[in-house]
């Protein structure tokens, strides 16, 4: 116990801890304005995400990666029945409730991917078209489901596996001519036969929100202004006129980070993503022994990345609305869980390295 405690990585764990605790304090400003005290909620997921945290801490690594290929069959078979007989909750299928707890398992089913994604990585010097094809069969029937819920911001989130695969790896030229070709056809059919009319207006209102200032456009104008009405320090706790009054939708959730640009500005916008750079830089600078700890490591930190990203340009209009939260930070204790466990397993595998097992 002595050596977990000695070689445990304090410092980026309270980043994370900060990071958290800071999203807290957001959804406290914005529970004022809504029907629920949604940061008590926040705060008791993140005592249950420390404590699975410290459980998972104890876990061996060896049987983590050997169970990833099981996790993501059950959890698939869990999409399916969640889609046949799921409860609708805020128009998506993306929940399971066991009395007052709602569990969106689609969280979840990043981690063993990443897992798995990694074991087959390993094994491999260069990305054909077997391994290719295996990665797309592993990436998309999850992608499907979830996509069928409808929930397409946590479908898209995990294209981040395929194009950090790429990066990490070699891969045949031709594998990516014809991926470009059928993503290209593959729009196409979504666009026409796939999409729901408010799913196309979100993208049509991106191009051009004051048009639609009224319906699809409403979100990110809101957005917009609450970030840009708070100049450098912000309104202050409390006084953001955007997100206490009630203009800007899902305040507690896609656009958290809107409320922090409105009450603590540019300075407190800044600060945020201070320590997300702090999380990033520590995690991939990580020297790994073994390829698919060091894989897992990149394929989830990547993802978080990816997921920060998206969020971050959604809040300010250069991306489509996809309902992506900001992680550590938004509302939402199934995303709080997943991420603290898939650090968990990247805290056990520096643990490891130290310790030489």
């Amino acid at each position: 116990m002595n050596d977990y405690l000695k070689y445990f990585d304090k410092f980026t764990f309270i980043i994370i801890i900060i990071i958290s605790l800071f999203g807290i304090l957001l959804i406290c400003s914005v529970s004022q304005s809504l029907d629920q005290p949604y940061y008590l909620k926040q705060l008791l997921w993140l005592s249950v995400s420390l404590i699975v945290f410290f459980i998972v801490l104890r876990i061996k690594t060896e049987f983590v990666f050997r169970s990833s290929l099981f996790l993501c069959i059950v959890l698939s078979i869990i999409l399916v029945i969640q889609l046949v007989a799921g409860q609708i909750i805020g128009g998506t299928k993306s929940w399971i409730k066991f009395g007052f707890i709602a569990i969106q398992v689609s969280e979840f089913i990043k981690i063993p991917i990443a897992l798995y994604v990694a074991n087959i990585l390993s094994k491999t010097k260069i990305i054909g078209w077997f391994i290719f094809c295996k990665l797309m069969f592993l990436l998309g029937i999850p992608f499907l489901l979830i996509a069928m819920q409808p929930d397409l911001g946590t479908a898209f989130i995990l294209t981040s596996f395929v194009i950090i695969s790429i990066f990490l790896k070699r891969i045949k030229l031709s594998i990516i001519f014809i991926s470009i070709m059928f993503v290209i056809i593959g729009s196409f059919l979504s666009w026409n036969y796939v999409l729901k009319p408010y799913q196309k207006n979100r993208i049509v209102s991106f191009f051009n929100p004051e048009k639609y200032s009224q319906s699809s456009g409403y979100q990110i104008i809101q957005s917009k202004i609450a970030i840009g009405s708070g100049g450098l320090s912000g309104k202050g706790f409390l006084k953001g006129s955007q997100s206490q009054y009630k203009f800007l939708p899902t305040r507690h959730t896609d656009f958290v980070v809107s409320v922090l640009g409105e009450e603590f500005g540019f300075i407190g916008i800044s600060f945020l993503f201070l320590f997300f750079f702090i999380l990033f830089y520590r995690q991939f600078n990580f020297k790994s022994q073994t390829d698919r700890e060091f894989y897992f490591v990149y394929l989830f930190n990547f993802l978080i990345l990816f997921q920060f990203s998206i969020n971050i340009l959604m809040s300010i209009g250069l991306f489509p609305i996809l309902g992506v939260p900001l992680p550590f930070v938004s509302y939402g204790g199934s995303s709080l869980l997943s991420f603290f466990i898939g650090e968990a397993i990247i805290f056990k595998i520096k643990i490891n390295n130290y310790l030489n097992i």
